[in-house]
Protein backbone atom coordinates (compact mmCIF):
# COMPACT_ATOMS: atom_id res chain seq x y z
CA UNK A 1 0.00 0.00 0.00
CA UNK A 2 2.87 2.38 0.72
CA UNK A 3 4.00 2.25 -2.89
CA UNK A 4 0.51 3.14 -4.11
CA UNK A 5 0.40 6.23 -1.90
CA UNK A 6 3.83 7.17 -3.21
CA UNK A 7 2.52 6.73 -6.76
CA UNK A 8 -0.29 9.19 -6.01
CA UNK A 9 2.30 11.73 -4.94
CA UNK A 10 4.35 11.14 -8.10
CA UNK A 11 1.32 11.36 -10.39
CA UNK A 12 -0.91 14.00 -8.77
CA UNK A 13 1.48 15.94 -6.57
CA UNK A 14 2.36 16.29 -2.91
CA UNK A 15 -0.83 18.16 -2.01
CA UNK A 16 -3.15 15.48 -3.39
CA UNK A 17 -1.19 12.75 -1.66
CA UNK A 18 -1.48 14.69 1.59
CA UNK A 19 -5.23 15.07 1.07
CA UNK A 20 -5.54 11.32 0.52
CA UNK A 21 -3.66 10.46 3.69
CA UNK A 22 -5.69 12.99 5.64
CA UNK A 23 -8.96 11.56 4.31
CA UNK A 24 -7.99 8.01 5.31
CA UNK A 25 -6.96 9.15 8.78
CA UNK A 26 -10.25 11.02 9.11
CA UNK A 27 -12.29 7.87 8.40
CA UNK A 28 -10.19 5.81 10.81
CA UNK A 29 -10.76 8.37 13.54
CA UNK A 30 -14.41 9.31 12.86
CA UNK A 31 -15.77 6.31 10.89
CA UNK A 32 -18.01 8.49 8.70
CA UNK A 33 -17.45 11.62 6.60
CA UNK A 34 -20.44 13.82 5.83
CA UNK A 35 -20.22 16.50 3.17
CA UNK A 36 -22.29 19.00 5.14
CA UNK A 37 -19.89 19.19 8.07
CA UNK A 38 -17.71 22.23 8.50
CA UNK A 39 -14.17 21.57 7.32
CA UNK A 40 -15.03 18.18 5.80
CA UNK A 41 -15.38 19.25 2.16
CA UNK A 42 -11.83 18.34 1.13
CA UNK A 43 -12.01 15.03 2.99
CA UNK A 44 -15.34 14.09 1.41
CA UNK A 45 -14.30 15.16 -2.11
CA UNK A 46 -11.08 13.15 -1.83
CA UNK A 47 -12.93 10.04 -0.64
CA UNK A 48 -15.33 10.14 -3.62
CA UNK A 49 -12.63 10.95 -6.17
CA UNK A 50 -12.64 8.00 -8.58
CA UNK A 51 -8.91 8.38 -9.16
CA UNK A 52 -8.30 7.20 -5.60
CA UNK A 53 -11.13 4.72 -5.22
CA UNK A 54 -9.03 1.58 -5.71
CA UNK A 55 -6.36 2.79 -3.28
CA UNK A 56 -8.86 3.79 -0.58
CA UNK A 57 -10.84 0.55 -0.91
CA UNK A 58 -7.63 -1.49 -0.88
CA UNK A 59 -6.22 0.27 2.15
CA UNK A 60 -9.31 -0.24 4.31
CA UNK A 61 -9.82 -3.77 3.02
CA UNK A 62 -6.29 -4.63 4.17
CA UNK A 63 -7.20 -3.73 7.77
CA UNK A 64 -10.63 -5.39 7.77
CA UNK A 65 -12.99 -2.58 6.73
CA UNK A 66 -15.32 -2.11 3.81
CA UNK A 67 -15.92 1.38 2.42
CA UNK A 68 -19.56 2.43 1.94
CA UNK A 69 -20.73 5.48 0.02
CA UNK A 70 -24.01 7.19 -0.80
CA UNK A 71 -23.80 9.99 -3.34
CA UNK A 72 -27.40 11.10 -2.87
CA UNK A 73 -27.08 11.38 0.91
CA UNK A 74 -23.47 12.59 0.51
CA UNK A 75 -21.55 10.49 3.00
CA UNK A 76 -18.71 7.97 3.06
CA UNK A 77 -18.06 5.53 5.87
CA UNK A 78 -16.25 2.39 6.90
CA UNK A 79 -17.69 -0.71 8.55
CA UNK A 80 -15.99 -3.85 9.80
CA UNK A 81 -15.99 -6.58 7.19
CA UNK A 82 -15.10 -9.38 9.58
CA UNK A 83 -17.23 -12.24 10.92
CA UNK A 84 -15.08 -12.58 14.03
CA UNK A 85 -16.99 -10.76 16.80
CA UNK A 86 -13.80 -10.33 18.81
CA UNK A 87 -12.50 -7.90 16.19
CA UNK A 88 -15.45 -5.54 16.52
CA UNK A 89 -14.96 -2.60 18.91
CA UNK A 90 -17.06 -3.05 22.04
CA UNK A 91 -19.41 -0.31 23.19
CA UNK A 92 -20.53 0.17 26.76
CA UNK A 93 -24.14 -0.74 27.50
CA UNK A 94 -25.26 2.87 27.85
CA UNK A 95 -23.56 3.76 24.54
CA UNK A 96 -25.30 0.85 22.82
CA UNK A 97 -28.71 1.85 24.12
CA UNK A 98 -28.25 5.47 22.99
CA UNK A 99 -27.30 4.33 19.47
CA UNK A 100 -30.34 2.04 19.38
CA UNK A 101 -32.58 4.90 20.50
CA UNK A 102 -31.23 7.06 17.67
CA UNK A 103 -31.67 4.26 15.15
CA UNK A 104 -35.21 3.60 16.33
CA UNK A 105 -36.16 7.27 16.00
CA UNK A 106 -34.65 7.54 12.53
CA UNK A 107 -36.34 4.33 11.36
CA UNK A 108 -39.76 5.46 12.56
CA UNK A 109 -39.41 8.75 10.67
CA UNK A 110 -38.29 6.81 7.59
CA UNK A 111 -41.30 4.47 7.84
CA UNK A 112 -43.77 7.36 7.80
CA UNK A 113 -41.93 9.36 5.14
CA UNK A 114 -40.89 12.07 7.58
CA UNK A 115 -37.22 12.29 6.58
CA UNK A 116 -35.79 15.60 5.44
CA UNK A 117 -32.98 16.59 3.08
CA UNK A 118 -30.41 13.81 2.54
CA UNK A 119 -32.56 11.36 4.53
CA UNK A 120 -32.04 13.07 7.87
CA UNK A 121 -34.42 13.03 10.83
CA UNK A 122 -34.69 16.04 13.12
CA UNK A 123 -35.51 15.82 16.81
CA UNK A 124 -34.20 17.15 20.14
CA UNK A 125 -32.14 15.92 23.06
CA UNK A 126 -35.12 16.03 25.43
CA UNK A 127 -37.30 13.99 23.07
CA UNK A 128 -34.58 11.37 22.68
CA UNK A 129 -33.93 11.18 26.42
CA UNK A 130 -37.63 10.64 27.09
CA UNK A 131 -37.69 7.93 24.45
CA UNK A 132 -34.68 6.33 26.12
CA UNK A 133 -36.44 6.39 29.50
CA UNK A 134 -39.52 4.76 27.99
CA UNK A 135 -37.44 1.99 26.47
CA UNK A 136 -35.72 1.23 29.78
CA UNK A 137 -38.76 1.38 32.02
CA UNK A 138 -39.33 -2.41 31.90
CA UNK A 139 -35.72 -3.38 32.50
CA UNK A 140 -35.55 -2.45 36.15
CA UNK A 141 -32.38 -0.46 35.44
CA UNK A 142 -32.15 3.20 36.46
CA UNK A 143 -32.06 5.66 33.57
CA UNK A 144 -28.97 7.80 33.17
CA UNK A 145 -29.32 11.52 33.76
CA UNK A 146 -30.10 14.01 31.01
CA UNK A 147 -26.57 15.40 31.33
CA UNK A 148 -24.96 11.98 30.88
CA UNK A 149 -27.30 11.28 27.97
CA UNK A 150 -26.14 14.49 26.27
CA UNK A 151 -22.50 13.47 26.79
CA UNK A 152 -23.20 10.13 25.09
CA UNK A 153 -24.87 11.89 22.18
CA UNK A 154 -21.77 14.05 21.79
CA UNK A 155 -19.67 10.87 21.58
CA UNK A 156 -21.96 9.62 18.80
CA UNK A 157 -21.60 12.99 17.07
CA UNK A 158 -17.82 12.49 16.91
CA UNK A 159 -18.51 9.59 14.53
CA UNK A 160 -20.61 12.01 12.41
CA UNK A 161 -23.75 9.90 12.85
CA UNK A 162 -25.61 12.91 14.24
CA UNK A 163 -25.13 16.63 14.63
CA UNK A 164 -26.14 18.59 17.72
CA UNK A 165 -27.21 22.19 17.42
CA UNK A 166 -26.63 25.09 19.79
CA UNK A 167 -28.54 25.27 23.05
CA UNK A 168 -31.97 26.86 22.69
CA UNK A 169 -32.48 28.87 25.87
CA UNK A 170 -36.20 29.37 25.22
CA UNK A 171 -36.87 25.65 24.73
CA UNK A 172 -34.10 24.57 27.14
CA UNK A 173 -33.13 21.97 24.55
CA UNK A 174 -30.77 21.12 21.69
CA UNK A 175 -31.77 20.19 18.14
CA UNK A 176 -30.41 16.83 16.98
CA UNK A 177 -30.13 15.86 13.32
CA UNK A 178 -29.91 12.08 12.91
CA UNK A 179 -28.14 11.07 9.72
CA UNK A 180 -29.03 8.01 7.63
CA UNK A 181 -25.73 6.29 8.45
CA UNK A 182 -27.22 5.45 11.85
CA UNK A 183 -28.98 2.47 10.28
CA UNK A 184 -25.61 0.83 9.61
CA UNK A 185 -24.59 0.82 13.26
CA UNK A 186 -28.00 0.23 14.85
CA UNK A 187 -29.46 -2.18 12.31
CA UNK A 188 -32.92 -2.54 10.85
CA UNK A 189 -33.94 -4.75 13.78
CA UNK A 190 -33.52 -2.02 16.39
CA UNK A 191 -36.76 -2.67 18.25
CA UNK A 192 -36.27 -6.44 18.19
CA UNK A 193 -32.80 -6.02 19.69
CA UNK A 194 -34.14 -3.72 22.37
CA UNK A 195 -36.85 -6.24 23.23
CA UNK A 196 -34.20 -8.97 23.35
CA UNK A 197 -32.12 -6.82 25.66
CA UNK A 198 -35.08 -6.25 27.97
CA UNK A 199 -35.87 -9.98 28.02
CA UNK A 200 -32.24 -10.83 28.79
CA UNK A 201 -32.12 -8.29 31.59
CA UNK A 202 -35.34 -9.60 33.13
CA UNK A 203 -34.07 -13.19 32.91
CA UNK A 204 -30.80 -12.15 34.51
CA UNK A 205 -32.60 -10.43 37.35
CA UNK A 206 -34.66 -13.58 38.02
CA UNK A 207 -31.53 -15.75 37.91
CA UNK A 208 -29.69 -13.48 40.34
CA UNK A 209 -32.70 -13.58 42.66
CA UNK A 210 -32.94 -17.39 42.70
CA UNK A 211 -30.00 -18.09 45.08
CA UNK A 212 -31.47 -15.66 47.61
CA UNK A 213 -34.85 -17.36 47.39
CA UNK A 214 -33.17 -20.74 47.79
CA UNK A 215 -31.40 -19.57 50.94
CA UNK A 216 -34.70 -18.41 52.42
CA UNK A 217 -36.37 -21.74 51.66
CA UNK A 218 -33.52 -23.68 53.23
CA UNK A 219 -33.63 -21.43 56.30
CA UNK A 220 -37.37 -21.99 56.64
CA UNK A 221 -36.90 -25.75 56.36
CA UNK A 222 -34.19 -25.74 58.99
CA UNK A 223 -36.34 -23.69 61.36
CA UNK A 224 -39.25 -26.09 60.90
CA UNK A 225 -36.97 -28.99 61.93
CA UNK A 226 -35.54 -27.07 64.83
CA UNK A 227 -32.06 -26.88 63.25
CA UNK A 228 -29.77 -23.99 64.06
CA UNK A 229 -28.09 -22.13 61.20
Amino acid sequence: MLSEFEQVEATYGIDKAADLRKACRYLLRNQFAYSGDRGAATVYNTLIDNRFRRIIDGFFDSIGYRVHKNAEEQWVGILFDDDDPSSVPKMRLDETIVVLVLGSHWQEDADVGNLLDRATAVTTVNVLHERYRDMLQNTGKPAITAGRFLDLLKEVAVRNLISIGDFDYDAQDWEVVIRPMIKFVSGADVLARLESYVTTEERGMRTRAMPAVGELLRADASAAKGDTP
